[in-house]
């Protein structure tokens, strides 16, 4: 039986597996002159999953785990929940753009599914930057103390690659939870109306995190 003290641990493994997450830096002052003209893509990749979790399906461990992952799957695809990462991407490569002066590379989306950062660079080498931008999945979770009302988490990373000398140039990480709201909705209000109450979470989430991102990674702002 999963102990509902580390499920969601067990969950977020299976979802994100090994990422490692460096901490933030952001482009400094000293070399955005030198960025002036030069060429940037962004990255796409494959989609992250989305957990449904609900306490019925954590009492059976990773075989519970996983059924959580595909009905988390299908509320996706049943309700077109859009991924946000190609919108996240696009504004960051915008004001990336703005900000530096910097071009759109003649292979501005650069398809990968890895985390090592000299294959990213080899994959984007016709760019001289590159921005990466993940989703390490979002979810809907039951409370502890009150298994019929849930929270929805998201968690993202961005990387600013320089592509030339295949080098972490800037990074960051944002995560975002419902779980200390004063009201939460319950599943079924989740989901009614194309599960139009969890989209608005999740855009509210992803939009937060998009902002944090301009200011801690891109450094625009503040």
């Amino acid at each position: 039986m999963m102990n509902r003290q580390w499920g969601v641990p067990l969950l977020l493994l299976l979802v994100t597996g090994c990422v490692s997450v460096p901490p933030t830096k952001h482009i400094d002052n000293d070399g955005a002159a030198a960025l002036r003209g030069k060429t940037v893509a962004s990255t796409t990749r494959p989609r992250a999953d989305f957990v449904a979790m609900t306490a019925g399906k954590a009492t059976f461990a990773l075989v519970g785990a996983l059924a959580m992952i595909s009905a988390g799957n299908a509320i996706v695809k049943e309700n077109g929940i859009e991924d946000p990462v190609p919108h996240m991407a696009q504004e960051l490569l915008k004001d990336a753009q703005e900000r530096y002066g910097l071009v759109t590379a003649a292979n501005p989306l650069v398809t990968i599914d890895t985390h090592d950062i000299a294959k990213m660079a080899h994959a984007a080498s016709g760019a001289d930057l590159l921005i990466d931008v993940e989703s390490l999945g979002s979810s809907f979770n039951y409370q502890p103390l009150d298994w019929t009302h849930y929270s929805v988490m998201s968690r993202y990373l961005v990387r600013v690659i320089d592509v030339r000398q295949a080098k972490l140039m800037a990074n960051g990480s944002c995560f975002e939870t419902t779980q200390k709201d004063k009201t939460l909705p319950t599943r079924d209000e989740l989901l009614a109306d194309k599960a139009a109450r969890l989209k608005a979470i999740l855009e509210a989430q992803r939009d937060h995190c998009l902002a944090q991102f301009k200011l801690s990674v891109l450094n625009i702002g503040g």
